[in-house]
């Protein structure tokens, strides 16, 4: 068997390219387990969850469900929302025929492949667009945004790293399906049990569909916001997490968890020597720039914070003092 025909179970919420820049072997990578103890192994096993990106196959009343979402966006959008999902949608009439008539193996392994991978290919198509465009800003260029084509490569990607996790999932199911909240609403298509099964069951394309906006939206603000390479040449290097791009705007602090801040300064290291930002404050400069230690600590420690399961260093001394900082931030 081909490697594309493989079955992909293993999927990654987080990228194992990515965690590669904190290991010092190119391999391994110092990180907390569920438990908050302090483990050292392989970035291919980390940050995984088997079937995390398998689809299910879309009915009728999905379909409804998804387009709800997609009307709040714009047209434009909404075109390319209904692109991939009547993609999607042919499949599914395909695998509801292959139940229905004993198809040839082949189709029947077709069908199955699919259902694995096409949610973690297309994740993978946006990697493997962003590999150069990273490796020149872990070299300290930022002059690869030059190019207008890297740049919307670069922010589809990156708005893909905040929808495509574990963390992002758990966050927007603690907004999103709420009983109370849910109820608040007047007159609701569904039942609570029944929105919160059309959730589950639909949150791959949801997730794909969510990044496919922000990225949009982060293009078509890019002269408003602040595009930044923090490059940190301190003794406290950037440390990531399976949430590894959070808000540090200060208005962050105002919502309380509760309500969505009105502002972002999106923040994600993308080694220990490097990050990239998104800003809608003056924080930072729009271009390179040199952070002190205590910046570096600062952020650092909002990292470790808002991490899901698992933060990553290069090592255990690090994760050791940051561990202790996040303990004193929530006291």
């Amino acid at each position: 068997m081909n490697k594309q025909s493989q079955l992909k179970r293993k999927h990654h919420h987080v990228w194992a390219y990515y965690l590669k820049h904190w290991s010092v072997d190119g391999k391994n990578v110092y990180y907390t387990t569920k438990k908050g103890n302090i483990a050292y192994d392989s970035v291919y096993g980390l940050a995984a969850e088997r079937d995390f990106y398998k689809i299910n196959f879309l009915d009728d009343e999905d379909i409804v469900f998804i387009r709800r979402f997609s009307s709040a966006s714009p047209e434009e959008l909404r075109e390319i929302h209904d692109s991939y999902l009547k993609d999607f949608y042919n499949a599914s009439r395909a695998y509801k025929l292959s139940q229905k008539v004993t198809p040839p193996e082949i189709v029947r392994q077709k069908l199955i492949e699919f259902q694995h991978n096409a949610l973690e290919n297309l994740h993978g198509a946006h990697e493997s667009e962003s590999v150069e465009i990273l490796k020149r800003m872990n070299q300290g260029d930022f002059s690869v945004f030059d190019s207008s084509e890297n740049r919307v490569k670069f922010t589809q990607f990156f708005a893909m790293q905040m929808t495509r996790t574990k963390s992002f999932k758990d966050k927007a199911f603690g907004f999103a399906v709420d009983e109370e909240t849910f109820k608040s609403y007047p007159n609701p298509p569904y039942s609570f049990e029944k929105y919160q099964h059309l959730m589950n069951k639909n949150w791959w394309f949801l997730s794909y569909m969510f990044g496919m906006n922000i990225g949009a939206n982060l293009t078509a603000t890019r002269h408003q916001d602040k595009h930044v390479l923090l490059e940190n040449n301190t003794s406290e290097p950037f440390i990531t997490s399976d949430n590894p791009i959070i808000n540090v705007h200060e208005s962050i602090k105002s919502s309380h968890g509760r309500t969505p801040p009105e502002f972002m300064d999106a923040f994600y290291p993308i080694s220990p020597r490097y990050a990239y930002m998104v800003n809608n404050s003056n924080q930072y400069p729009p271009g390179k720039v040199s952070i002190t230690h205590e910046q570096a600590i600062s952020l650092n420690t909002q990292m470790a914070f808002r991490a899901n399961e698992h933060i990553f260093a290069q090592t255990d001394s690090q994760i050791k003092e940051i561990k202790q900082l996040v303990k004193r931030a929530r006291k």
